[in-house]
């Protein structure tokens, strides 16, 4: 079970890797056929899943992915300039797909309240591993960028957007991204977030990604980055403990309490200027 908590089983095909996918209800059902059709689809037959079939009244889809590793596999990491450039050029290919939906910005409103507010009940559900500065601090980012999250570019976001969502063919010296069931229409800082611990460590990496993309994250989007980002580590923090990973755990604990004093940095500037 992912992210979007939808029941999968995964099978190897000589077209690629088919997921066998039933989504928790009905709504989520409709809003992932509608990223394919809307987004998803623009990307090559190389470097993204397709939607091969689906049964609304079950709430099924098939779903094949291109054949490739993780990236976050150490064999990878004199790659990463090269993975990053691609990865921000695919990103620009759904972010772009949001020219096709009507009423983006009421959308963008709406889907970003929908996903703060199931970032706070997850942090109820982690509470107790969290300290409470940590928890105070989620809470803060929460009220923020529901509050100034509106004014920020819109695009159709991928969901979970970062390393863990990206896979390398090694033959084919091909990028692809898979984990699509949460893409929809919210500001386009929402994808950036769970790469902005990485970049802080290694800025040449924001550089090709964003040289690719095809734009700079503005003052605003710079401003809010981090508030994204410790949203995104709950999301990671929660899963892990739902699956009882200690190596996830460990990994997205580390980022969130980055996060955290990156944040209150952040903040203690703000106090001075």
């Amino acid at each position: 079970m992912g992210l979007s908590g939808a029941r999968a089983w995964r099978v190897s095909t000589p077209q690629g890797l088919t997921d066998i996918r039933v989504t928790r209800n009905h709504l989520d059902f409709r809003s992932e056929v509608l990223a394919h059709r809307t987004a998803v689809h623009r990307l090559g037959p190389n470097q993204g899943p397709r939607l091969t079939a689906f049964e609304p009244r079950t709430r099924t889809l098939l779903v094949t992915h291109p054949r490739g590793r993780p990236v976050d596999d150490e064999a990878a990491l004199h790659l990463l300039p090269r993975i990053h450039q691609d990865a921000g050029r695919l990103l620009a290919v759904l972010h772009d797909s949001v020219e096709q939906v009507p009423d983006v910005r009421a959308q963008s409103a709406r889907h970003l309240g929908q996903y703060t507010q199931r970032v706070l009940y997850l942090l109820d559900r982690i509470g107790t591993w969290l300290s409470v500065e940590e928890v105070e601090n989620v809470r803060r980012s929460a009220a923020r960028l529901q509050q100034q999250g509106n004014e920020l570019p819109v695009a159709f976001c991928h969901g979970t957007f970062g390393t863990g969502s990206w896979r390398w063919n090694i033959q084919r010296q091909t990028l692809s991204v898979t984990n699509v069931e949460r893409a929809k229409v919210l500001p386009a800082i929402c994808d950036f977030a769970r790469s902005a611990s990485l970049w802080a460590a290694h800025k040449h990496l924001a550089e090709s990604f964003l040289t690719a993309y095809g734009r700079q994250l503005d003052d605003a989007e710079q401003l809010l980055l981090s508030d994204a980002a410790l949203l995104t580590a709950v999301e990671d923090v929660h899963h892990a403990l739902v699956l009882r990973d200690g190596d996830a755990l460990s990994a997205a604990g580390a980022v969130l309490r980055d996060t955290v004093r990156q944040r209150s940095s952040i903040d203690r500037r703000e106090d001075w200027s």
